[in-house]
């Protein structure tokens, strides 16, 4: 008998624990991609996903600005903890 059961645990421990170390530059990679992702699996048209340093956003805050369309998005982060 095969008990994935406790391999799905530990595995998913593991991604906690990843995910309880993450800064603010790994969120904003972690976002950015996720938008990437819905975008192409939705098939939304004209999606930009551009981090604040790319797009020269004048900040020392991480963060995003995404197009979809003609509209446009600025969602900054910050760590709250």
């Amino acid at each position: 008998m095969n008990d994935n059961s406790s391999n799905t645990v530990h595995e998913d421990d593991e991604v906690e624990s990843e995910l309880e170390d993450m800064d603010e530059e790994e969120f904003e990679t972690l976002l950015a991609d996720a938008i990437s992702d819905y975008a192409e699996e939705n098939d939304t048209p004209r999606t930009r996903t551009r981090t604040f340093g790319e797009a020269g956003v004048l900040t020392n805050n991480k963060g995003l600005v995404v197009r979809v369309g003609d509209a446009e998005f600025q969602v900054t982060i910050v760590s709250s903890r």
